[in-house]
């Protein structure tokens, strides 16, 4: 009985697949791409009866059937909205409502459990916004809104030494598998917090076990704490939460001052800032664009940023761009990981904060090559990569780059992105 009603909805799909294809045939080859990474994720979970989408089939296999980590779910949901309403809202939902019992979205959510001492990287109001802009339905702000806003609060509440924000990793007793609880209060728990599970920038960062805080006001992080506030704001907003949405603004003020402290004149860039010694580090990530994605730095700065840094060849301008990490620094060679991969997030928040500012050449830059390095695995061998070798381009180089990973998307979302615009 079940046969001709999935017939049916396999040809609707097709059909539906078809009239997309017409329209985005200015670029159909990343449609192409991110659609059959992100369809081929998709699964069924019979426990919570949910439709999500894990980063890969592969990553489901050591978590008991499935794994949804925060950011790269929120990132698939931001892809599916630009012609799936049902399946944004389902992934946008599904992390959302994984909230921990301390008050934020957990780095992971899985068949076995949710990581309780740690987040990520704070990009849900934005992708909520985005989705809502596009399809106005007002009952999807309603269902996340309480759980964003907890969740904002709590980097407040949880994660500020002395006005900035650090990346942290609280002690409890987890009941998980032995290899998800080593790392749990340790410096290590920290860094996989900031997504970046082992970037260079962390290496000589000090782990404080008294405030189980990694000692290192992050750019990266306060500025994309200050856009959840922005973006927050507009939702409580459009709610009629006026108090709220103030709240907000004001706490994006708060650490927008903080943020403005971190720019360092002499090096024409945002810098972290190491807080046992009071002094910027000078070790050079893709995180040090993102204030461009608060709209806080001055035209001039702006420029200086990417004159002097994105355009920089021995820093990260190449053939293949962003590196993870600056090309000069000792462990771009490592090509491991966070430690002088190409990511395709990154590329995706400097693209959304290019969008700021006028600054059209390197805007125009970033999409052209971001498009030229997933359509070099696309085209050749129809991967998706989860990361890029910086100096070649290719994915398949290293064993820790799954072939089929829906973020690694992103880099084509960009192109079609702007072509929209």
């Amino acid at each position: 009985d079940a046969l001709p009603i999935l017939k049916s909805l396999i040809a609707s799909a097709g059909r539906v697949l078809s009239e997309n294809i017409k329209i985005y045939n200015f670029d159909s080859a990343s449609y192409d791409a991110m659609q059959s990474v992100l369809a081929w994720d998709i699964i069924y979970d019979p426990i919570k009866e949910n439709v999500i989408s894990p980063v890969s089939r592969i990553w489901n296999v050591s978590w008991s059937g499935w794994v949804l980590f925060c950011w790269d779910t929120y990132f698939a949901s931001y892809m599916y909205s630009l012609d799936n309403k049902e399946l944004a809202y389902a992934n946008a939902i599904a992390i959302t409502k994984e909230i921990s019992k301390n008050g934020f979205v957990p780095n992971f959510a899985s068949a076995i459990g949710k990581s309780d001492d740690r987040s990520q990287p704070t990009v849900g109001s934005y992708v909520i916004w985005k989705i809502y802009e596009k399809y106005k339905e007002r009952w999807f702000l309603d269902e996340v809104f309480e759980e964003l806003l907890t969740w904002n609060r709590w980097w407040e509440n949880n994660r500020d030494i002395d006005g900035y924000l650090c990346w942290g990793s609280d002690p409890y007793k987890a009941e998980l598998p032995e290899w998800l609880t080593q790392e749990i209060g340790e410096k290590q728990g920290a860094m996989w917090e900031s997504g970046l599970d082992n970037s260079p920038m962390y290496d000589e960062a000090f782990y404080d076990t008294s405030t189980n805080i990694l000692m290192l006001a992050d750019v990266g992080l306060i500025s994309l704490y200050i856009w959840d506030c922005q973006y927050l704001s507009k939702i409580a907003q459009e709610l009629g939460k006026d108090d709220i949405s103030v709240e907000l603004r004001n706490r994006a003020e708060k650490y927008s001052v903080k943020l403005e402290s971190l720019y360092d004149e002499n090096s024409g860039i945002y810098l972290n800032k190491d807080l046992v010694k009071g002094q910027f580090s000078n070790r050079l990530s893709p995180t040090l664009f993102y204030p461009l994605l608060t709209g806080i730095p001055s035209q001039e700065k702006a420029e200086r940023m990417i004159n002097e840094h994105f355009y920089n060849s021995d820093e990260f301008w190449g053939d293949w761009i962003i590196p993870s990490i600056s090309r000069n620094d000792s462990a771009f060679n490592d090509n491991d990981y966070w430690r002088g991969r190409i990511w395709a997030p990154m590329n995706f928040l400097i693209y959304c904060g290019l969008k700021n500012y006028n600054l059209p050449d390197a805007r125009a830059d970033l999409v052209e090559k971001s498009k030229k390095l997933i359509m070099k695995s696309w085209l050749e061998e129809r991967h998706v990569y989860e990361n890029y070798n910086s100096i070649t381009g290719i994915g398949y180089d290293v064993e820790n780059s799954d072939k089929f990973y829906h973020w690694g998307a992103l880099l084509a979302y960009i192109s079609l992105l702007e072509n929209e615009d």
